[in-house]
């Protein structure tokens, strides 16, 4: 189908700033922060949900403490968390500005917790992964203070973030834990490697371009063609083992087939999977609550698939 007109409407809204981070591949990382904060500074940030309490965090990092935010709703006491990771392909920090953590903690009824990890190219992988390892293990140590015994801990993360999220399951399977009960991918960056379709189509490119995505993949991997599965998880030698997972695709997105691909893999090695396409939506479309409807109904959906993951 078309490009849905609600996604036409958000793309035609945006400032100018986030119209010139298209030609990123152009410019230093400094430069694309530069801009992306600018577009920040234009638009109105998105609105807090009634009903939720916001934590400052630190969590004690590999390479020192790393901020983050936990959300949670007022007067449920949920016995799991959701570990949320920002996407930005690596480089731009999504973690403070995106509306996706609390909506979640909305949806879910489950305390959200969202942390930064260091950026690239100044921190090239595993940087950002071993973070992410860091910050699962807080989640879980928490979560099990809160209720001993039944505390459970799902993940999750969107495009650079889905591609974190993968690699920490991963991570969590060859490290023996912590124990991981839902992995939820949305829009996931899952290899460096740039053969598919979508990455070719040029009618798919409505936010993500194939060159940007290179050169995200530039900043993180630097010139490595990187086939370690940590890095690019479609590449895994096996995914035997990995808990069941939720994988989110959207039909204009360059992403598309490799996050189908890796969902396929998925099941084929025996993990239980969702795998649900957005018809007509572009890369990123979930930053939209509020504004495009598959976007609510992408986290309500999510909402329900951590709760009942996180149920004892």
């Amino acid at each position: 189908m078309p490009l849905h007109p609600q996604a036409k409407a958000v793309l035609a809204a945006i400032p100018d700033a986030w119209t010139d981070l298209a030609e990123i591949e152009a410019m230093t990382a400094e430069r694309a922060r530069a801009l992306r904060d600018e577009a920040l500074a234009e638009s109105e940030p998105p609105s807090l949900p009634l009903g939720l309490e916001v934590e400052e965090i630190q969590v004690d990092g590999p390479a020192g403490p790393l901020a983050g935010r936990v959300y949670r709703p007022q007067g449920e006491a949920t016995a799991g968390s959701i570990l949320w990771i920002a996407g930005g392909g690596f480089v731009l920090d999504g973690w403070t500005t995106s509306p996706v953590p609390s909506s979640l903690a909305v949806t879910s009824g489950c305390t959200v917790v969202s942390v930064g990890y260091r950026l690239a190219p100044e921190h090239r992988f595993p940087a950002a992964l071993e973070d992410c390892y860091a910050a699962l293990r807080w989640s879980t140590d928490r979560a099990q203070s809160v209720a001993p015994g039944e505390a459970r801990v799902a993940i999750g993360g969107e495009s650079a973030g889905g591609n974190l999220a993968a690699a920490t399951a991963l991570a969590a399977r060859e490290r023996a834990g912590p124990d991981i009960c839902l992995q939820a991918l949305v829009c996931p960056m899952t290899t460096r490697r740039s053969d598919s379709h979508s990455r070719r189509d040029p009618a798919v490119g409505a936010i993500a371009r194939p060159e940007a995505i290179d050169w995200f993949w530039r900043q993180y991997l630097g010139d490595s063609a990187s086939d370690d599965g940590l890095a690019s998880p479609l590449l895994a030698e096996t995914l035997s083992g990995l808990p069941p997972a939720v994988v989110v695709t959207a039909e204009y997105d360059v992403l598309r087939d490799e996050g189908e691909a890796y969902a396929e893999r998925l099941s084929k090695a025996g993990c239980p999977v969702d795998a649900r396409r957005f018809d007509g939506m572009p890369h990123g479309f979930t930053e939209f609550p509020g504004l495009i409807d598959a976007a609510d109904e992408c986290l309500a959906h999510l909402g329900q698939d951590f709760r009942q993951a996180l149920e004892p």
